[in-house]
């Protein structure tokens, strides 16, 4: 009996020491270890990170598969997509800053047009713009070109026939140079080479009958300095042209006999005006002489384009009316 007795109790005692291990191992393997970023968080002493709940996310809405998704897309409706505008300036409000022109008296003010040599050593030629003759039948220009070989210049004139002669404006913008002659009514600087030396040409204005027009011919050196300005006159009658040289010839002759000044000893040059109005046929330029102060003035003398005779108009006036015949282009600024 009593043997019974104690084989119960052991057996009671056993029972309860496994459900204590039990319960121990069991609150032993509910403990979460430590994850590797735990770890590093907590050797760095940087915050626990959050641990998101899923068990608490609403997942209804959410796809779960690409079935789902464009399901979902297909029940958004189209009214709820917003397509932003874009932003831009009207054409009519964008204005082009174009260049506009207008035909002019091509002589205005007179003797002041001159050919822009500031870049024919890169470009290797220069062109002077297009002059219109007062009848509109015809129209010229002039070119000079560089020869970098001997630093120096040649020019020529080039003629273009005018077919519609009703608006000037029209002739003169829509006028191609291609359509002129190749071969030049005038040319000058090709006679010789002489290093550092440049020709140029450049139309002064047409006669009034429309039968010749007058240029003006610079000689120099190094583009700065101009030795001798001549005139040169071209005969649409004849077809030919003539280099007008009496009329220095007559003011020489006048300063030595009047003043006792020989100009050959001094740096003195003319300046082609245009023609003169109270007489078509001939031509009207000043005269200067250059000294280590201001220009002396020469006289405003006159000659005609058959060289005949030369005339004094007036020794110390620059007043000579001048009559302006041709056509030209003018560009219209406006202030920005």
């Amino acid at each position: 009996m009593r043997v019974k007795i104690l084989i119960l109790l052991i057996c009671i005692f056993s029972s309860a020491v496994f459900s204590f291990a039990d319960e121990v191992l069991n609150q032993s393997s509910n403990v979460q270890k430590p994850t590797f970023n735990e770890k590093f968080r907590k050797k760095f002493h940087l915050p626990p990170s959050k641990r998101v709940d899923y068990k608490n996310i609403d997942k209804s809405n959410l796809p779960v598969f690409m079935d789902d998704y464009y399901k979902a897309a297909a029940d958004k409706k189209r009214q709820d997509f917003v397509i932003p505008k874009p932003d831009f300036t009207p054409v009519g409000d964008i204005i082009l800053p174009e260049p506009q022109f207008r035909a002019v008296r091509y002589n205005n003010p007179p003797g002041q047009r001159n050919i822009d040599l500031s870049k024919i050593v890169s470009n290797r030629v220069a062109a002077s713009a297009g002059i219109l003759s007062p009848d509109k039948t015809k129209m010229v220009y002039t070119k000079c070109f560089f020869y970098p070989r001997f630093s120096q210049t040649s020019a020529a004139a080039y003629f273009i026939p005018v077919t519609n002669n009703e608006n000037p404006y029209d002739i003169l913008y829509s006028t191609n140079v291609m359509q002129g002659d190749v071969t030049p009514i005038v040319s000058v600087g090709m006679d010789d080479f002489v290093d550092t030396r440049f020709v140029s040409l450049f139309p002064i204005d047409w006669s009034k009958d429309s039968s010749k027009i007058a240029f003006k011919e610079k000689i120099g050196s190094n583009f700065v300095q101009t030795w001798q300005t001549n005139v040169i006159i071209y005969d649409f009658n004849s077809k030919s042209w003539k280099r007008l040289t009496a009329v220095r010839e007559a003011i020489i002759y006048w300063w030595r006999k009047n003043k006792n000044i020989d100009l050959k000893d001094y740096l003195w040059d003319i300046f082609p005006i245009g023609w003169d109005k109270n007489n078509p046929d001939r031509l009207i330029v000043y005269a200067y002489a250059f000294t280590d102060k201001a220009p002396l003035f020469l006289g405003t003398w006159s000659i005609d384009y058959n060289e005949e005779k030369s005339l004094l108009v007036s020794i110390d006036s620059t007043s000579a009316q001048i009559d302006l015949n041709g056509f030209g282009l003018k560009e219209i600024k406006f202030a920005h």
